[in-house]
């Protein structure tokens, strides 16, 4: 009896396994934010080591590329073709503040710690392709970001060639963050995505957030400053399938035939 509870068992997850048609409105990514940095751009001359101290060169560190997580839930709307896909993706960085604005840093210069929150609203249009789900979006996209003291970092320290202390520093970085919309993130998508034989499914995608308030906020800055390259690694697992809590449950069970064995 108790092969034939372990065939059923292996019957009923074969047929689940097959019976998956579609995925789990949730998906799980992970993967690089880069973060483009416009500081320095056209500069062809580096100033050398000034009275101060001050070694010269740009106030602020290179592009930083920054990891993060987050999840997606995927609600179709049959009615129009197309999904609504919300997200949240988690990330942090470390600013500075130089030439009126906040700047990525490098870990020596490095003033506020900055965890961020990107919550995208896009609209989706997907295609079928045997295995493959291929996916391509656009829609708003809302960037919070709040700046603390970093560790290690006091309050009254100031660097050679500041004007600011770094706790005043990190006041005049959240101030710019929440100021003049530019926590208003609009941005693009590509996504492919491929199903295994468990029904998971595993795939890339690729977003484009834009910092849409670099077109009319003040002080100015280069129309490509702060957008966001994100590339991420997708998890989709398979809907649920609910297995009987009995193996044998509606199992027809044929009796053996009569011993034919004639009497003695």
């Amino acid at each position: 009896m108790n092969t034939r509870r372990l065939a059923t068992v292996l019957i009923l997850v074969f047929l689940a396994t097959q019976a998956w048609a579609e995925y789990s409105p949730w998906t799980l990514f992970g993967g690089l934010n880069l973060i483009w940095n416009s500081d320095g751009e056209g500069v062809t001359v580096i100033p050398g080591m000034s009275a101060d101290g001050n070694p010269g060169g740009l106030s602020s560190a290179p592009s930083p590329l920054a990891v993060f997580f987050g999840g997606e839930y995927r609600r179709p709307l049959p009615q129009w073709g197309v999904s609504l896909a919300p997200s949240l993706s988690i990330y942090s960085a470390q600013y500075l503040w130089a030439n009126d604005r906040p700047l990525p840093a490098e870990i020596e210069n490095r003033t506020a710690y900055v965890p961020s929150l990107l919550l995208d609203v896009p609209v989706l249009w997907t295609r079928e392709s045997g295995r493959f789900l291929f996916s391509a979006g656009a829609g708003p996209g809302f960037l919070a970001r709040y700046g603390f003291l970093d560790s290690g970092v006091g309050a009254d320290e100031i660097n050679p060639g500041d004007d600011y202390a770094a706790g005043e520093q990190v006041k005049l970085i959240n101030e710019y963050f929440w100021s003049s919309g530019r926590w208003f993130y609009p941005g693009i998508q590509l996504g492919v995505r491929y199903q295994l034989d468990t029904g998971w499914g595993g795939g890339f995608s690729l977003r484009v957030a834009y910092p849409l308030a670099n077109l009319w906020s003040s002080p100015s800055v280069p129309g490509e400053d702060s957008i966001m390259y994100l590339l991420a690694v997708t998890i989709t697992p398979p809907v649920k399938i609910v297995l009987p809590s009995d193996p044998t449950e509606g199992e027809t069970v044929i009796a053996p035939p009569p011993d034919s064995t004639p009497s003695p």
